[in-house]
This record gives C-alpha cells, structure tokens and sequence, in this order.
C-alpha cells in the first residue's frame, strides 16, 4: 500500500525512490518488531568485565541460535577485532577505562559509518542516553537484574542488523536501477504513469539528439509521428491493462526533426501485490541496417581474405569427395588453378597409399560429424608432404548437409620435432650413463614414483615401474630411510631444494654409497612434485675417508710435537732470557697456522653442506666481529641475499678480511658490497699486480712473512664448490677487490 502511495504523491514509479523515502519509518518500525535474520548474524560485545562479557555471549547465543558473538574487554581490543573480522552489529559498554561507549562509537564510525551500534550499560542516566541518541547510536539498553534483558537485548540486536541489511538491499537495488539505466548499451526511458518521460540516459541523449533536462516532463507523443499516435496510444493502454510486454520497430523524432527507425521494447515491472513499480522502454537506432548489411558483406570478404592468408589447408568437399571451396594455399602446395580444383576428386591429391584412408574419413565425417586422418598431400612437383586434415559435417539453417569443411595442417615441422625429441631422449640417457646419474620424480599427490631407466640399473633392481614411496624408501640401508624421508619432508615444508646422502645395498650385498638431491615443482604455492638426480659417490667418500685419515694424522702427528716444542719454550723463558726465544714462538705460532690451513685444504672436499638463505650483511658483520681487526674499519654495504653453505661462506669472508689486514696494515678500511650476479670484498691496501693474481690462489703462495698461503686457496675451494667464480681486481681506492660471481 505504501507504495501505490508514493506513487500517487510523486508522480513517479521507481520503487527504490519510494523505499529510500520510507527508510526512517522502517528503522523505527524495527525496533518494536522483531525481524526475522535467517543468516548467522556476527556481534562484537565490548566490555572490561571479562566474566560478564562471556556470560552475556552465552546468554544472546541460547536465546538466538543465529547469534555469533565475540567478546572484547577494552575500546582498543574492539577496533582491533573489527580490522580483523567482519562483524554486523556491535554491543558496548559505557564506561570503561581507556574509552567510554560513546569514545568508542566515534572511533568505530570513522571506519564503520553505517554499522549498528547498541549501547548496553549499568551506568544509566537520562543525560548519557541523550548523548548517545545524539550521537547517533542506533539503541541504548540499560543493564538490569535478570536473564530477561538478555532476551531483550537480543531482539535489539536482530531488529538493529535485519534493519542494517535491508538499508543495505535498498542501497543495492538503487545502484542497480542506476546500472541499468546509466550503462545500458541502448537507450533507456522511463516513464510516469501518465506515459510522461520521468528519466533518459545518455545514449538516449545521444540517439534523439536532446539533453534529459529537455525530455523530462514530456509526453511520449513528443517523440511520435502524429500519424502512428493512436496505434501507440492504444499499445501503451494495452500495457498497463495486461502487463504486456512489447516489441516493436518505429518511426522516432530526433530534436532536430529527422525520423530515425528504432527498435523499441517496452516493459512494466509489477511487484508481488501487482501494483505498478515502474515501467521503461529501452531502444536502439536501426537506421543504419543496411550500412550494416554492407560492413556484414565487406566482414564475409575479410574471412575470405583472412582464409587466404593461412598456412594451413582450408577446403570444403562434397559428401561424394569433389572439390567446392578452398584457400589459395591449397592451390600454392599442389601447383593446381582454381579452375583445375573446382568439383575436383578431393582424393586425387594426395599420395596413391593414402587415398582409401581419405575416403573412409570423409565418409565418418558425414555420418558422425567429424573425422581426422593423416595423409600426404602431393606437392606441384610430386613429392609427398604429411598433412594432418580435420573435417566437420557442414549443414544449412535448416540443417541439410552441404559439405565438409575442415583445416589440413602441415606435419613435417611436428615429426621432425619429434624426431628432436626422441634424439634428447637418447642423449639423455647416454647423458644418464656417462655421468652415472639416475632421474627421479615423486607426485606430491598420489605418492607415486618415476625413474629414469638408469636409476634401475644403479639400484640393480629388476621392477616393471617404480615402487611408491614408502616401498622406493626401502632401497636404502635401514638406517639411512629415516635422512632420505625426512629430506623430501623438508623439500615440501620448504619449498626449497635438499640434498641427502645414503647408502644403498645392491642385491649382491655390495654397499654403495648415492647423493640424492630433490627440486621442488610449485604450482599456486603447493609443492606438487619432487625431481631430483640420484649419482653413485662410493668413490668420492672413499677418497673422503682417506682425506679425514691423513686430516687425523695432521692433526695428530703434527700437532702433538708442536705442543710440546711450545711447551719447552715457554719452560726456556722461564729460565733465561735470549733474542732467539721470540722467532722460536713466531715460528710456532706460523707452523700451528700452517696445519690449521692444511685441515682446511684436506677436510674441504669441494662439496657444500647444507644450503640455507643467507642475509649478506648480517653475516658480514658476525665474520668481522670473529677476526682480530685492530684499528681496521669495516664499510657493510651488503644487503643481498642468497642460498649458500653458511659455515663455508663464513670462512670464505673470515679468510678474505684477514688476508686484507694482513697485506693493509692494522688501518685498513674493508668494503664488503653487492654486485650483480654476486657481492665483493675490497680494501684501500697496496693491491695486487695483474701478473701475480691468479697465482696467490695457488696452495702455499703468499707474498707476506706472516702468512700461510693457503687462504686464497680455502677462497677459491669454497667458491668452485658452490658453483659460483672468484676474481681479482683493483678497488676504487687503489687495493684489492675480490669479486665473487655466478652466484643464485
């Protein structure tokens, strides 16, 4: 009833306008009537009594099923709630410490301006619920003895929130009816209910050639021929009577008298009682139909030209096989005119061995509607050329058969792809031999396992597919299965590659030992699969064990009688005073540096250890702290990061400040920076010639008295193990500069 009454008052019939002016009386209305709120409706209740505010969540959601309450106990804890969740009314104390009720309704509106907001509080007084109706806080409930207040407050809340979202549904069907207007494609008028122009969008405007403000408040007769005005009369009483929905081509005045040809289509829109809610015409120029019909003529030519212009065969064929329509490709491969392929046995051209195949295919094409066939199509000069020829059943509007059509594309790229392919393939696998490496792929999902034909016979095993993973884990001694499970459980907790070592028992009892490395597959940030390499390094800890040996002999045998040649110097300068003592210790200390580098050189077997992230400047820090600088100055301009072996780097940096102090005196300023593809340490010293710099890598080389000269050769151990290539060159300032590259 309400808006047959707006209607009558307003002389329009937009609905929305209706609801949008009747809002307030609504809200109220909700207030004194519960409202049904189906959907779970989100409440966020503040108040600093913990106790009381979990007694009150409970209570609302017993009373209301729908309910979903979450408790803040301070102004500050709520707003951070509210930027984290979504809620749909809010329930807050008024006094409380850091913010009242009415402090924190302000902070929430600026984020939240439209959010129900209900002031529920003991400290009750008429000024503090003035303020609050002022404020605009949608109710204010005071706290009472009693469960019934619960019951009542939940009520406040439906009533607030059923009221909030139907505000929201209104201010929605308002930005549709806008949409629907302002961005409709064609021209949009709506009408009053004398048939008055009420509203035009602007491609209205623009196809009648006035502004809104010149439509609105006219007849629709303005835009009629006086001659068709009954007949339109008529149709539009036919509309409000029925709700007919019309459909019509007419004669249209433009402003400024031109008569255009429109394509009309007039609706009413009723609501659920019938009443009248709104009716509209949308419309489009049709005038230019037959431009049309030529841009459609000048399009069929286009497609014949664009046909033309591909690489690929295109033809049309009759059921019996002849020829009716083709590309001019077709006429460039096979050197016939277009007289000579007119109605010609499509069979003709191609290779005698493959005429009977195009035949059935066309055959299958006509009574299933597609085929595919592989045949060779002769050239102009006779020679075979492999097509693949895909043809569809082509039917009229009516759905008569008229013909085949269909592309022939040229195979001779793909099969000599394929032969690339299987040539990869090949040297893959003679790749696979040489190396004595075997491939591998795990899928995350299914657990299954791939190898590669080289991985079984490294494992010497004799299976038709590789085993699933528990089973594949098995090939390994018992106790290594737990370090190779656990490395693919890091590769899918990290995303990051891992590499493991285990050993294998071949079934003759013989034990080998593989480096088993693992990659990532990613696909929308979940591990999906793991790839990786198996290589058989029996050899390499062997020759590992016979280093660790002669390191245990080094460090053993000759630091043993070194100790003890220090421990009688210090007895001899206990006893006496000579000139020679102080070169004896300088000696010593020289030979204990010497079997420090020489553990190095033979515990470093060009191999890394475990990979991490590293962060380049805080490790460059922690290296300066661990060496003795003096009055030495560090400049860390290093901010990359990148994966690497962290104690090796850290040696690598360790060795390369020392090396710097020990050729620039105890003031030299050290730079550790980026650089593409990798970092630098450079200091302001003497330098390095051009001739001497790939030689100070060399072991035992060293141009100071009080060096080793085996920590450049540490530098060049670690880089080379990491994959990663060390230079010298001269610093800005005139010194060295070692630049590391290569680096991922």
């Amino acid at each position: 009833m309400m808006y047959s009454q707006c209607i009558r008052v307003t002389g329009s019939i937009l609905l929305v306008n209706c609801l949008a002016a009747y809002a307030p009386t609504t809200k109220q209305f909700a207030r004194l009537t519960p409202v049904s709120t189906p959907s779970p409706i989100r409440v966020l209740h503040v108040d600093d009594e913990p106790g009381f505010g979990d007694m009150v969540a409970e209570f609302l959601e017993r009373e209301d099923a729908h309910l979903d309450v979450t408790t803040a106990t301070s102004a500050a804890d709520g707003i951070e709630r509210l930027e984290e969740t979504q809620f749909d009314c809010i329930v807050s104390d008024y006094d409380m410490p850091d913010q009242n009720g009415l402090q924190f309704f302000e902070s929430v509106r600026d984020a939240h301006p439209n959010l129900p907001f209900i002031l529920f509080t003991g400290k009750g007084s008429e000024e503090i619920a003035s303020d609050a109706i002022s404020a605009g806080v949608d109710d204010y409930l005071q706290k009472q003895g009693g469960t019934g207040q619960y019951t009542l407050l939940a009520h406040r809340i439906t009533n607030a929130v059923a009221q909030y979202r139907s505000e929201q549904e209104i201010e929605a069907s308002q930005e549709r009816l806008s949409l629907f207007f302002e961005q409709s494609p064609l021209g949009a008028l709506e009408w009053t209910a004398e048939f008055d122009i009420a509203r035009a969008n602007e491609q209205a405007e623009e196809i009648l050639g006035f502004a809104e403000e010149e439509l609105v408040g006219s007849s629709w007769r303005r835009l009629i021929p006086e001659a068709e005005q009954d007949g339109v009369a008529e149709m539009f009483s036919e509309m409000l009577a029925e709700s007919k929905a019309y459909d019509v081509e007419q004669e249209t005045i433009t402003s400024d008298g031109e008569r255009i040809i429109c394509e009309w289509h007039h609706r009413v829109v009723r609501d659920e009682l019938g009443d009248i809610v709104t009716v509209f015409s949308k419309f489009q120029n049709i005038s230019q139909r037959v431009r049309r019909e030529e841009k459609l003529a000048k399009e069929r030519a286009f497609t014949e030209q664009a046909l033309d212009t591909l690489d690929d065969v295109f033809y049309v064929v009759e059921a019996d096989g002849t020829l009716t329509r083709w590309n001019e490709r077709l006429s460039e491969i096979t050197g016939h005119s277009d007289v000579e392929l007119d109605g010609k046995d499509v069979q003709t051209l191609f290779s005698p061995a493959d005429r009977d195949s195009v035949s059935d295919a066309i055959e299958t094409a006509v009574e299933a509607g597609t085929a595919t066939v592989e045949a060779s199509l002769l050239t102009a000069a006779g020679e075979p050329t492999p097509y693949e020829l895909t043809g569809r059943r082509l039917t009229d509007p009516h759905g008569e058969f008229v013909g085949i059509v269909g592309i022939g594309r040229d195979l001779s790229e793909r099969k000599e792809r394929k032969a690339e392919l299987q040539f990869v393939h090949d040297l893959l696998d003679q790749t696979e031999q040489i190396a004595d490496v075997g491939g591998w792929e795990l899928e995350m999902e299914t657990g299954e396992m791939f190898w590669t034909a080289h991985l079984f016979e490294m494992l010497g095993v004799d299976y038709e597919d590789a085993p699933p993973l528990d089973e594949a884990l098995d090939v390994y001694v018992e106790e290594d299965r737990e370090r190779v499970a656990n490395a693919i459980e890091t590769v899918v907790a990290t995303g990051e590659p891992a590499k493991v070592e285990a050993r294998y028992e071949r079934p003759g009892g013989e034990i080998r030992w593989f480096g088993v490395q693992g990659e990532p597959g990613i696909e929308d940030g979940k591990v999906t699969r793991i790839r990786g390499a198996v290589q058989d390094i029996t050899e390499h800890k062997q020759r590992e064990a016979q280093l660790e040996q002669f390191a245990s002999i080094v460090s053993h045998d000759l630091r043993n009688p070194l100790n003890v040649a220090e421990g009688r110097l210090e007895l001899a300068r206990q006893e006496c005073d000579s000139e020679h003592l102080p070169r004896v210790a300088q000696a010593h200390e020289r030979m204990s540096d010497l079997i420090a580098d020489l553990l190095d050189l033979a515990r470093g077997d060009g191999r890394v250890g475990v990979i991490e992230r590293i962060d380049l400047g805080a490790l460059a820090g922690e290296c300066w702290d661990a060496v003795e600088t003096g009055d030495a100055t560090l400049v860390n301009d290093a901010e990359s990061h990148f994966h690497a072996d962290r104690s090796q780097l850290k040696q690598l940096l360790e060795n390369l400040i020392r090396n710097a102090i020990e050729h620039g005196g105890d003031d030299v300023t050290i730079t550790i920076g980026d650089q593409p593809g990798g970092f630098y340490v450079a200091d302001d010293g003497p330098g390095i010639p051009p001739e001497d710099r790939e030689q100070v890598f060399e072991p035992g080389y060293s141009t100071s008295t009080d060096g080793t000269g085996f920590g450049l050769s540490i530098i060049r151990q670690i880089t080379e193990a990491h994959g990663w290539t060390v230079n010298i060159d001269t610093s800005a300032d005139g010194g060295v500069r070692f630049e590391v590259t290569g680096v991922e």
